[in-house]
């Protein structure tokens, strides 16, 4: 008995060739599309030009501006010595740089500068500098125009900005039941602002009492203060840096029904190690139900306050705050409102 002959089917090799080069250009088109950012962002690097300036450790750069918008301008206190420099592209050796400022013109080969700010509080100047990619250049390369204004010399607790609790900008006379609250400490902390925390108050302008903020509790949590980190983030000067604060939980404001519609909110800088013996000093706090505390203020005005503040003085003045008619918005882990009892 004859073998048969068995015919045997082989893949054709096209297929396998398809699926590899889909692959590759998969791979490919990934690349692409990852690499592309980076390279939109610095294929201008290749031209020379003033990338960014420092004026007093703040930044400035030059941004797409919307019809109307302008740039706000950096401040800087009367009578210090601020440093100024620049970033820039060169593609030759020997640069040089002009900076026209507050009326006096500087020069200068590597773009580093210490200015003498005027007394005038409230003027307003254009820093202007002017960039050669080469000695010899008799046409500037680059300008750019800083914004600045003079502001008073001097140590502060001030408020920045007021957020509602789901981070939108409050512009209005009104806020909501709830707010996120940033301020800015300008002073010279004996060490790092790491060491340092920051503390919210709220104070019923009837009795101007400062009641420490908590964070919120829940069953079975122990009542903590609400603190804020103070990070430094520029110079005033020599003498001086500028520091930021804010609130990492949301504040009520008025009370829990709505009954008390002005708020008086203060924030104050206070040594970190020493948190919980100024907790024990500033607030008695109760559990006295399953979903109520019940605190004492232990400080009757804010000049007792500042007085156990770094250096005795950074509180700020109060922040007069007009809750909204309607409903809180309260953060349901949250507790109620605590009693107060004076």
């Amino acid at each position: 008995m004859e073998d048969e002959p068995i015919l045997v089917k082989r893949r054709r090799p096209f297929l396998t060739v398809a699926l590899v080069i889909a692959a590759l250009a998969a791979m490919g088109l990934f690349f692409l599309w990852w690499a592309y950012p980076p390279y939109h962002s610095t294929r201008s690097f290749g031209k020379p030009k003033i990338v960014t300036a420092h004026v007093d450790e703040e930044p400035f750069a030059r941004l797409a501006l919307q019809p109307g918008d302008s740039y706000r301008p950096i401040e800087v206190m009367a009578g210090t010595q601020v440093p100024f420099l620049c970033g820039v592209v060169s593609t030759t050796k020997g640069s040089r740089f002009h900076l026209s400022a507050f009326g006096r013109d500087h020069d200068s080969d590597d773009c580093v500068f210490d200015l003498k700010v005027p007394d005038a509080i409230g003027t307003h100047h254009d820093l202007r500098l002017t960039f050669w990619d080469s000695a010899d250049q008799p046409e500037p390369t680059d300008t750019l125009d800083i914004p600045v204004v003079v502001v008073a010399r001097s140590e502060r607790v001030e408020f920045q900005a007021l957020e509602d609790k789901a981070g939108n900008p409050i512009r209005g006379a009104s806020v909501p039941g709830e707010v996120r609250v940033y301020a800015r400490i300008i002073t010279q902390l004996p060490s790092d602002g790491r060491d340092y925390v920051a503390l919210f108050f709220t104070a019923d302008p009837g009795n101007g009492v400062p009641v420490l903020e908590l964070m919120p509790v829940g069953p079975g949590d122990k009542p903590t203060p609400m603190v804020g980190q103070v990070l430094r983030y520029r110079s005033y000067g020599k003498e001086l840096s500028g520091y930021a604060t804010w609130t990492p939980e949301p504040i009520r404001i008025g009370g829990s029904d709505g009954d008390r519609q002005v708020t008086d909110v203060y924030v104050g800088v206070f040594p970190r190690d020493q948190l919980d013996d100024l907790f024990a000093r500033i607030l008695k706090v109760q559990v006295t139900g399953a979903d109520t505390l019940t605190v004492t203020p232990r400080v009757a005005n804010a000049g007792e306050l500042a007085a156990m503040t770094v250096h005795g003085r950074l509180l700020s003045p109060p922040l007069h705050l007009v809750r909204a008619a309607g409903g809180t918005g309260s953060n349901l882990r949250m507790l109620p409102l605590p009693t107060i009892a004076q």
